[in-house]
């Protein structure tokens, strides 16, 4: 393996127990001399030496990613596209409609990546991400830890706010959080930042704890050993990559909120932020912040192309995921604290909104991570 992931190899090992294997863990690109086993299980990404030896072997072979898609080799990897798309999706629900996408690198899965993001992006809000992939712009290469930092706080900087970003890996997310805290840019109101891969390491030690797609590297390993016992009895290989779908989002403080750019709207926001289990409404947004009722509602059809209410809605709908993902509390207590009046109230917005109910969407959220750490 070319690339090191725990959760990788856990999946590959939850496969080999069950199934008897007895498996040769190599740490680097070879294999130990006059090896004689039964089939391959790699990640090849650039190293010319490791391709040639995998080429050379003669036993079944499956590439646990799809960096090399030239190679022709059977295949299992994330959904790229998939990921793309699921970040856009979360940062667009919170209200931003300015993006950009970053990533040190810039190879196929890269560009997968950002195509995913970029297409349903643009395609809901009608703004073009900026593409800040490191690669494209850097003559200086990608190590050049210097270069890039200054680079990316002035692109970072110079992009319209409030400003989504949606980063490669956790790594990349990192790098950007960095760079805005040094701007004194907030996060996420000015600029949300979303990373790939839900590493606890990364996202849970930064000074605002990351968001980040759940990709589901469990599985991968898992399947990729499932397909390389079916090639080992003589099955024939897919034709197609086989594509494993991410798990969701794990919501940390780098994107939780609502945005918006229009100082109106952003203060009605703030004012619905406070109150959220107050029984409030559109009087009540108009009085504080000094604007009649009707020209307030004119305002918001005209800034977010929704009622005043509609937005209300969202925000307590965000905040009731937030407690339900990250608590304990009973649905009835949710309901209290997020302005809903009644668990019933509350059911009945998420049977609108996620076509399911808060308990359904809870034990939904729970399955997801347990099956991206292999618990499950």
């Amino acid at each position: 393996m070319e690339l090191y992931d725990h959760r990788i190899r856990q999946g590959i090992g939850r496969y080999a127990a069950e199934h008897r294997w007895h498996l040769t863990v190599s740490d680097g690109c070879t294999l130990p001399q006059g090896w004689c086993g039964d089939g391959l299980l790699v990640q090849i990404n650039k190293r010319a030496d490791f391709i040639r030896y995998v080429r050379r072997q003669k036993v079944p072979c499956v590439d646990m990613w799809i960096f090399r898609p030239d190679i022709p080799l059977p295949r299992i990897s994330g959904d790229q596209r998939r990921i793309g798309q699921t970040a856009a999706d979360h940062l667009l629900e919170r209200g931003f409609r300015q993006a950009a996408y970053f990533s040190t690198e810039y190879g196929h899965l890269h560009k997968l990546r950002y195509e995913g993001f970029a297409s349903r992006f643009a395609e809901a809000s009608g703004s073009s991400p900026k593409n800040l992939a490191w690669a494209l712009h850097s003559d200086s290469g990608n190590d050049n830890w210097r270069a890039q930092r200054a680079w990316l706080k002035r692109s970072v900087c110079a992009l319209s706010k409030p400003l989504g970003i949606f980063c490669y890996s956790d790594y990349d997310a990192a790098k950007i959080e960095n760079v805005c805290l040094e701007a004194h840019l907030a996060i996420p109101d000015d600029v949300a930042i979303l990373g790939v891969d839900n590493d606890p390491l990364v996202c849970e030690n930064t000074p605002v704890p990351l968001s980040s797609v759940r990709h589901d590297l469990f599985r991968i390993g898992y399947e990729s050993a499932s397909l390389l016992d079916a090639l080992m009895r003589g099955a024939p290989p897919p034709d197609e990559p086989i594509l494993i779908p991410p798990r969701g989002i794990e919501v940390r403080a780098s994107t939780d909120g609502f945005v918006a750019s229009d100082p109106v709207v952003r203060s009605v926001i703030t004012f619905f932020r406070n109150n959220l289990s107050r029984d409030i409404g559109v009087e009540d947004a108009a009085a504080a912040v000094g604007i009649p009722r009707h020209k307030l509602k004119t305002h918001f059809r005209d800034v977010l192309g929704e009622p005043v209410y509609t937005t209300l809605t969202r925000l307590r709908l965000l905040h009731a995921k937030r407690l339900l993902v990250q608590s304990d509390r009973c649905v009835k207590e949710i309901a209290s604290e997020t302005g809903f009046c009644h668990a019933q109230h509350l059911n009945n917005a998420f049977r609108r909104s996620e076509h399911c109910t808060p308990t359904d969407y809870r034990t939904h959220d729970r399955n997801q991570r347990a099956g991206c750490d292999g618990s499950s």
